[in-house]
């Protein structure tokens, strides 16, 4: 199936004022249907809630670097702020999250938080953390296939799509994470693999979950950010930078340093409480490095 290519959003050398004004509405947007999104599980409206809070800036510079309905998305669940970016709606997402009929992507038979939108070529993922890593490596797969594949005549492919696949920092001590790595470097996919690392697996802090983890085995392979990339304007050259280099058919991958601002989750009663493993004066730093703090100030230097 010959289609043009579609253009990649332009890597501009800086961002226009309209454009930062986007990126922090997207932001802040994400951030509101948290919050709403929180209030009704408190109301008992809703079953279940996942934040994404804390990691909207690069998310939000990820959807601006990658092409809706023509890259592939297998995001995980904070992912709120990118499938804002790439054309979801707040109404999708809260008719998601009641389990409404109406719901566009599941007819309300997936859990709330658990992303996916058709039309944008978002692909919905299943609770176990991780299991969207090996799948995002099989849809970039696919595409040596069909080139080796003569007897299939109708491609529906393009020919230049890129995969993106996310995950926390503690999925990063799976065996799914490493086969993904494994198998993407071999053969060369174009899978640009974004690692949100908040510093914590659950109500586990990384030290305690794997000391070894992203650290030492991955940056050998693949390059690695600066430090507290998450509320600077950095994520988004850096994420530019990535997909750049996919163009060779090559996968990046690199962990994005944040704070989360929510809860892990909000299950029954309460998964998860922050509050309990978390000392005051760590939440308090975490704080000072929200995104939506960071960002205005970035954009204004």
């Amino acid at each position: 199936m010959a289609t043009r290519a579609q253009p990649r959003p332009r890597a501009a050398k800086s961002l226009s004022k309209a454009d930062l004004l986007d990126m922090y509405r997207l932001m802040l947007l994400s951030r509101r249907i948290d919050d709403k999104e929180i209030q009704l599980k408190r109301q008992n409206k809703i079953f279940f809630q996942i934040s994404g809070a804390g990691h909207e800036a690069v998310l939000v510079a990820a959807g601006k670097v990658l092409r809706p309905a023509y890259d592939w998305f297998y995001p995980y669940y904070r992912d709120r702020a990118l499938c804002l970016s790439v054309g979801m709606t707040p109404t999708e997402m809260l008719l998601a999250a009641v389990g409404a009929a109406e719901d566009p992507n599941s007819g309300g038979r997936q859990m709330p938080s658990h992303w996916g939108h058709k039309a944008l070529n978002i692909v919905s993922q299943s609770s176990p953390t991780g299991t969207q890593l090996l799948q995002a490596v099989g849809c970039a797969e696919a595409w040596l296939r069909y080139d080796r594949i003569d007897a299939i005549v109708e491609k529906p492919i393009h020919g230049d799509e890129l995969v993106y696949v996310s995950a926390g920092d503690g999925t990063t001590s799976e065996g799914e994470f490493w086969e993904a790595l494994n198998t993407a470097s071999n053969l060369k996919l174009p899978v640009l693999f974004l690692i949100e690392d908040n510093k914590y697996a659950i109500s586990v802090p990384v030290g305690s979950a794997d000391r070894g983890r992203l650290g030492v085995e991955a940056r050998a392979e693949f390059p690695r950010p600066p430090r507290r990339g998450s509320g600077r304007l950095r994520s988004g050259r850096l994420l530019r930078r990535a997909v750049a280099g996919l163009g060779v058919r090559s996968p990046a991958q690199g962990p994005c340093p944040g704070a989360r601002a929510r809860d892990q989750a909000l299950l029954a009663l309460a998964l998860d409480d922050e509050v309990l493993y978390k000392p005051p004066k760590e939440r308090e730093e975490e704080a000072r490095h929200d995104c939506l703090t960071l960002f205005p100030q970035a954009a204004h230097c």
